[in-house]
């Protein structure tokens, strides 16, 4: 019995020494996504061929990272980190998925909170009220402190 309770105890600090949550939301829409909605989630630390790929976990709220992905991210090597998603929805019984990347500067995952929230243009309302911001079929507006917002088109 005792063994066990070391066992966990042990368990549960390595687990914080080697992985960092950060303050990070992910919204589509203007709506919060839950742990089941998204899938295939990694960072990667650049768009070229040779780009490494790590992938992590994602609880609403949190963005788990592990230590080597912190190091590579804090190392000040790429200015720009890519963190890509699928999106997963339903409309009238079909199953649609949306594949989105977000680019984020290095710096920002040191910041007190990071919200993410992507417009998607399947939505006729943000399609009308942001696609001429962006060649893509989606907009990301990044939240932070001191962060400015998208003027949307009437």
């Amino acid at each position: 019995m005792r063994n066990i309770f070391y066992t966990s105890i042990l368990f549960i600090i390595t687990n914080f020494c080697f992985s960092q949550n950060v303050n990070f939301i992910i919204e589509v829409n203007d709506r919060l996504l839950n742990h089941g909605e998204i899938a295939n989630l990694y960072i990667t630390t650049g768009k070229e061929k040779d780009a490494k790929k790590y992938y992590i976990n994602y609880y609403p709220g949190d963005l788990v990272l592990n230590e080597e992905v912190i190091t590579e991210i804090n190392s000040g090597r790429f200015k720009k980190i890519y963190l890509h998603f699928d999106y997963y929805t339903y409309k009238k019984d079909n199953q649609q998925i949306a594949n989105f990347d977000i680019e984020i500067n290095s710096g920002l995952f040191n910041e007190p909170y990071l919200i993410a929230n992507i417009f998607d243009f399947r939505n006729k309302k943000y399609k009308h009220w942001y696609q001429w911001l962006t060649e893509e079929n989606y907009l990301t507006e990044l939240t932070y402190p001191n962060s400015g917002k998208y003027i949307r088109r009437k």
